[in-house]
């Protein structure tokens, strides 16, 4: 889920030519704690999750990687229970 979080957040901020510094003030976390988000190296909370995708005007199944930008279901996803 990390890296297509990361991926996906970087594409929508570049394609909305919306800073990386304008997410962090508008969420309220450091630089440091996007980037940790974003390169995968932590997971934010929902909070966050539903805090991006509205900034970025998307859905949170788009940025989980659970559907395309279009809103069709991604069928490359599947939950395999241990």
């Amino acid at each position: 889920m990390t890296e297509i979080f990361g991926a996906r957040v970087k594409k929508e901020l570049k394609d909305q030519g919306k800073l990386q510094k304008e997410l962090c003030n508008y969420l309220g976390v450091k630089k440091s704690t996007l980037s940790e988000w974003l390169n995968g190296n932590n997971e934010p909370s929902m909070k966050y999750i539903v805090g991006i995708a509205i900034f970025l005007d998307v859905s949170t199944d788009y940025l989980l990687g659970l559907e395309n930008y279009d809103g069709t279901k991604n069928t490359f996803i599947s939950f395999q229970p241990k």
